[in-house]
């Protein structure tokens, strides 16, 4: 009994130590004296870690312009932008990275920040694996809120445009709860309301990527 209650010890302190090991890989920033702000361990005894920015608010904690990488060798898995915020979740064997979008799914189509597009990293064979998906859970837009969103893009202006990158936020999303119509709508801001000049170009090109990547990501055959 006292045998097995040191190999337990050993195996704890070992474990420490491999986690006190864990160190940021060279060259990457952070604010945390090069050490990872969260380690996620697996069962096989694999180790990933988050270097880079984060910030807690209401018990919840965000990364922005971070990395996540292996610890046994520091070697970088993916990375994370300054125009990116994410959030970290392991449920036993799958860490999940979040990203952050701004979605116009609050009443009156007010913008809600929620966890949109998912990272999920997983070890199958010894090897780290990768899939990514965007959630379905959220809510869609009812028949009736699909009909305004035509209406607030019918009496755009062509100087107005930060409404104009709300209203393509509202017609990606209406193309998401189903209506093909918005599609067609959303591609046609450009051409009707461009061109876009610094900021709202940035805000058109990210409207845009995240359509073309989630049709890509829900396309069927």
């Amino acid at each position: 009994m006292r045998t097995f209650f040191i190999f337990i010890l050993l195996l704890f302190f070992c474990s420490m130590a491999r986690a006190q090991d864990c160190a940021c890989p060279d060259g990457i920033n952070n604010d945390n004296d090069g050490k990872p702000y969260k380690t996620f361990r697996f069962s096989n005894g694999r180790e990933l870690g988050i270097c880079g920015y984060a910030a807690v608010e209401n018990n919840d904690t965000s990364y922005t312009m971070f990395t996540l990488f292996q610890c046994e060798d520091k070697t970088p898995v993916k990375a994370w932008g300054a125009n990116q915020t994410c959030q970290a979740e392991q449920v036993k064997d799958d860490l999940f990275i979040k990203e952050m979008y701004g979605l116009p799914i609050g009443q009156s189509f007010s913008t809600l920040w929620r966890p949109f597009y998912i990272h999920r990293f997983f070890y199958k064979n010894g090897a780290l694996q990768e899939v990514t998906s965007y959630r379905k859970d959220l809510p869609k837009y009812s028949k009736q809120q699909i009909e305004q969103v035509f209406e607030a893009y019918k009496n755009l202006s062509k100087d107005s445009n930060e409404s104009t990158m709300h209203v393509a936020n509202m017609l990606f999303w209406a193309y998401t709860s189903g209506n093909k119509d918005a599609e067609a709508a959303l591609k046609s801001i450009p051409d009707k309301f461009g061109p876009f000049d610094d900021v709202i170009a940035g805000e058109w090109k990210a409207i845009f990527a995240t359509y073309e990547n989630w049709k890509e990501k829900n396309k069927t055959n």
